[in-house]
């Protein structure tokens, strides 16, 4: 048992004032498997690249999605493919893979080009820029437009209001987390009603798709012509918009502030970008030949990985790394700390891109590098993600120079956000 375990309330009340500096506490030892209690249940925190292999890949049909997930995730997407195990998992996995397809995925580089483009052209030159709400803007526009074909730019719609009302019921941070969703807490309210926007809003647009108005090659397209039932796609759509857009937006805010941090790291990829691009906006086809853009993103991914925390439970028996799981467990796997963990990175917290193309760096574990999951569940967004955000990031630094007129700091949501949001000049090149 992790050190702090107080009576009643377990390691809680620490985790809920500062969960990523707890994390790094009770996984910063040489034990792969940390015991806690958290909200009156046993938790076990695994650090060690090689269980975590275990737990993703290894042995993954000894384990589903945690308890906790479920509860959190039932009444806004419950139908969803996050939620579903066995047999039912595999076939809407199958499904819904042939919507990211490499082709598929590509076929949207010209969207985010656009996209990021326009965003661009639109900030000031005199005064700041809000990071944290162009990349959020940016990042739910693409997705909107490539999931399920709606164009929201320049609108501040229903759907953005409900996810932001969704996303705080999942704060970390916040007690309505972890009380049950009919607790008459203002949270769990406004979180209700969110959903109830959100289910209208998208059953509206699934219902017009599916009457023949429209038509596009997008996830929406895909799931109606293989005969989903209205409601689950309407699930679908909302899993992939809130497993992306908010993941996405602050990995591309990160992103930009680091650079923005780095004067030197900027340099090195204004010239790769003038060198390689000449100018043009950049396409799927280019990334190939952009290695620093392609390690500045990876580093960035590695200190502040927006999915920070991975949920699964075991469904029987199991041991792992000779500690005894019992079924329903709720098994923890942190990339925040495996990320940072000075046993298999030099320099844990310093930004390095360098780091990705030094040989004599790499030699680590598979599993301690893991932004987007692992095993049969790694996300399967994972490619249309990191496109985005390198495409995304080109745009911003072949047309701005950032400095960064703050401090980059993060806090625990339900994804890594933004702590009080972050500003940067961004004059012309």
């Amino acid at each position: 048992m992790a050190p702090g375990n107080r009576p009643i309330v377990g390691h809680s009340l620490a985790f809920l004032r500062d969960p990523l500096g707890s994390l790094e506490r009770w996984g910063g030892t040489d034990d792969a498997v940390t015991r806690l209690r958290i909200a009156g249940r046993t938790v076990c925190l695994v650090t060690a690249p090689e269980a975590v292999q275990r737990v993703l890949a290894t042995d993954a049909g000894d384990y589903r999605k945690a308890e906790v997930v479920r509860e959190r995730l039932g009444t806004l997407q419950g139908g969803s493919l996050v939620l579903l195990e066995g047999e039912e998992w595999r076939e809407r996995r199958q499904l819904l893979s042939s919507g990211f397809s490499s082709a598929r995925v590509e076929s949207m580089g010209a969207l985010v080009g656009d996209y990021a483009t326009e965003m661009v052209a639109s900030w000031p030159t005199d005064r700041p820029v809000s990071l944290g709400r162009e990349a959020s803007d940016l990042s739910l526009a693409i997705l909107a437009r490539a999931l399920f074909g709606l164009d929201i730019r320049g609108e501040h719609t229903p759907i953005h209001a409900a996810a932001e009302d969704v996303l705080a019921r999942m704060d970390m941070q916040s007690v309505s987390t972890y009380l049950p969703e009919w607790v008459p807490t203002p949270t769990n309210r406004r979180y209700r009603r969110a959903v109830a926007t959100l289910h209208d809003r998208l059953d509206e647009t699934v219902a017009r798709r599916a009457d023949g108005e429209g038509s596009g090659a997008d996830l929406l397209s895909t799931m109606l012509s293989a005969g989903l039932p209205p409601a689950t796609v309407r699930d679908e759509l909302i899993a992939f918009l809130f497993a992306g857009f908010d993941s996405t937006a602050t990995a591309l805010a990160c992103t930009l502030g680091l650079i923005g941090d780095h004067p030197e790291v900027q340099r090195r990829l204004h010239r790769e970008l003038e060198t390689e691009l000449d100018g043009r906006t950049p396409t799927p086809a280019d990334l190939p030949e952009l290695p620093t853009l392609d390690a500045v993103v990876r580093e960035s991914l590695r200190l502040y990985p927006p999915q920070y925390l991975l949920f699964r439970e075991p469904t029987e028996p199991v041991t792992l790394c000779e500690y005894h799981l019992d079924p329903g467990t709720i098994v923890v796997l942190p990339p925040w700390v495996l990320h940072r963990d000075d046993q298999h990175w030099t320099a844990p917290t310093a930004f390095r891109p360098r780091r990705w193309r030094d040989t004599g760096e790499n030699d680590r574990p598979e599993y301690a590098y893991v932004p987007y999951g692992g095993g049969p569940r790694r996300c399967l967004g994972a490619r249309l993600a990191d496109q985005l955000l390198k495409l995304a990031v080109a745009v911003v630094c072949q047309r701005r120079r950032l400095a960064v007129s703050g401090t980059l700091s993060v806090a625990a949501g339900p994804t890594l956000a933004l702590d009080g949001g972050l500003e940067i000049d961004a004059p012309r090149r």
